[in-house]
């Protein structure tokens, strides 16, 4: 982000940071070194003590040589010295209480971006940390016994391309006594969910057990609080500020479940199959955290067994390492209400995809080297992409990528570029996803333009003050919503200022508010309620416009609800 000059020091303190206002102090004159100071004092908000060993840490993007971070004295005070100019992000943690960024107005926002300039000295920061909750229990099976090794997940509502979804955000195991303690949770709301852990369970194979075959058996589910097995009907916690959340007890259930039967084909020779590994997922689930399955054992022959399934609907993958490389397949299966048989995994070795990157206008780049990536745009987590640097000659291979949808990202082009096409053989691909599949043929040509729109301009609140540390978003106009790439989004920096580079021509609408998730802008649901409220804007190529925001104040559901 290009921040517009000023000759303001910053001077932060927390009641000018809850609204939106910076005092300024005037530059040192007679100061000739290049290098920066930056100081403050650390104190816990509920009394205002010093709080000792918190951690000051500035991150600069375009620096990854240095660490630039202190800790807190006795008095709570800090200081960093010899700090290079530049545009940083500033956070603070420390255990047992919640990470602060500057000028961040609740737990979840961005904050707000400010830049040092030649010779700057920054001093009298206040930061204020608020402690943070913890959400106690016991987990216990049908007939009241408390279970040792069953994984607990805190859990918050996130959005992720589009979709909602829940994201991580502490996990503990039961003790022997069945109790479970997940701390350093922000103020907000939570979703609990209990799984039998695999080191603490062992299922044998169903030729010792004397089991009928497809007579199903019982097992445990994963529940989630107070017992729900789907997280649609799971009921959440709030918990405020330091809140300790006693009580939260989980009936682990026992239901009917089924094993799936398969081998593992080997498409290439090997020695062994020791290095196979499976991963089973619930289809339309996001994280390879949250297994449907625990890691079964592929026998000498290729077989295996996944044992416990529920009835439902879920993808499998299988991986391979030797020497290396990578062989990766991918199947799906449904489990109704009987066993599943013949699952065939055939493993080889990935896609070896080539290209060539074509620029529309001067080549910019903001490092040494331009690499394209491959992610998953897949419910199954954890697929694994291309990836390869781009040579001197602008073209690039990426080897071993798996079978599955991709993404493609640019990793070290300029703000102020935009992908202006792909097309992979003959083909286009107008929604920026690549197919992979076996026998795959190419080439893939990537175009990129430097010529991408740019629109600034400062955000102010009802007041009429600048508001720091907010976001500002472009959505793309309804037809091309599918495209993830044109959406953009930046914070306001220390004077309430933003500016947003790379657009693709066409129509946006421009946004900034509080009160928002992340991401949460490209969840259509969230956008037929307030999408209206945007500012319509139209740019093309080598546009340079400036709009000023109003901020729109959102009503945060999760504490209006309390």
């Amino acid at each position: 982000m290009c921040l517009r000059p000023s000759c303001l020091v910053l001077a932060f303190l927390l009641g000018e940071i809850c609204c939106g206002q910076v005092p300024t102090v005037p530059q040192n004159k007679d100061h000739t070194d290049e290098t920066c100071t930056v100081s403050g004092m650390v104190v816990r908000s509920e009394d205002n003590a010093p709080l000792k060993n918190a951690t000051v840490h500035l991150a600069n993007d375009a620096d990854r040589e240095h660490q630039i971070a202190t800790k807190t004295s006795a008095d709570g005070r800090f200081e960093l010295k010899n700090v290079p100019p530049g545009q940083y992000k500033l956070r603070v943690t420390r255990n047992g209480y919640v990470d602060q960024g500057l000028n961040q107005r609740k737990p979840g926002d961005p904050g707000a971006t400010f830049t040092l300039r030649p010779s700057q000295r920054i001093s009298e920061l206040l930061f204020k940390l608020a402690r943070a909750a913890v959400i106690t229990g016991k987990v216990f099976d049908e007939d009241g016994e408390p279970m040792v090794g069953v994984t607990v997940r805190a859990m918050r509502q996130d959005f992720s391309n589009g979709r909602k979804g829940l994201g991580f955000a502490n996990e503990n195991l039961t003790d022997d006594l069945g109790e479970f303690r997940l701390f350093g949770l922000a103020p907000g709301r939570y979703y609990i969910s209990a799984q039998l852990s695999a080191w603490d369970h062992i299922v044998g194979d169903r030729e010792f057990s004397g089991s009928e075959k497809n007579s199903g058996q019982k097992g445990y589910a994963k529940v989630y609080y107070p017992g729900a097995l789907e997280a649609a009907k799971a009921s959440s916690i709030y918990v405020k500020e330091g809140e300790e959340v006693p009580a939260v007890d989980i009936f682990m259930k026992e239901v009917t479940v089924y094993t799936v039967h398969g081998k593992v084909q080997y498409l290439f020779p090997h020695q062994g199959t020791a290095e196979t590994r499976l991963m089973v997922l619930r289809r339309g689930q996001r994280f390879d955290w949250d297994l449907a399955a625990q890691q079964p054992v592929v026998k000498a022959d290729g077989s295996f067994q996944i044992p416990e399934i529920p009835p439902g609907e879920y993808t499998v993958r299988a991986y391979f390492f030797d020497q290396e490389k990578l062989y990766s397949t991918r199947e799906d299966f449904d489990v109704m209400n009987a066993d599943v048989d013949g699952l065939t995994l055939s493993l080889a070795q990935g896609t070896e995809i080539s290209g060539h990157l074509l620029w529309d206008g001067k080549p910019s780049l903001e490092g040494e080297r331009l690499s394209i990536f491959l992610s998953s745009d897949e419910s199954a987590a954890n697929d694994r992409g291309g990836w390869a640097h781009v040579e001197e000659n602008n073209q690039f291979t990426m080897k071993d990528v798996s079978q599955g949808t991709f993404r493609i990202d640019l990793i070290g082009v300029s703000k102020d570029c935009y992908i202006k096409e792909i097309r992979f053989g003959e083909a286009s691909l107008p929604d920026h996803l690549l197919q992979v599949k076996r026998g795959l043929a190419g080439p893939l040509d990537i175009t990129i333009s430097s010529k991408g729109a740019k629109i600034q301009g400062t955000v102010t609140n009802a007041e009429s003050t600048p508001v720091a540390g907010v976001w500002v978003v472009v959505v793309p106009e309804e037809s091309r919503r599918n495209l993830r790439d044109l959406y953009k989004s930046v914070t306001t920096d220390q004077y309430g200022h933003y500016d947003l580079r790379g657009l693709a021509p066409g129509k946006y609408l421009l946004f900034s508010w509080d009160g928002v998730e992340t991401g949460e802008w490209e969840d259509p649901e969230f956008l037929k309620i307030n999408g209206a409220k945007g500012v319509a804007i139209e740019v093309s190529d080598a546009d340079s416009k400036s709009v000023d925001l109003q901020l729109i104040e959102l009503k945060n559901p999760a504490v209006a609800s309390e």
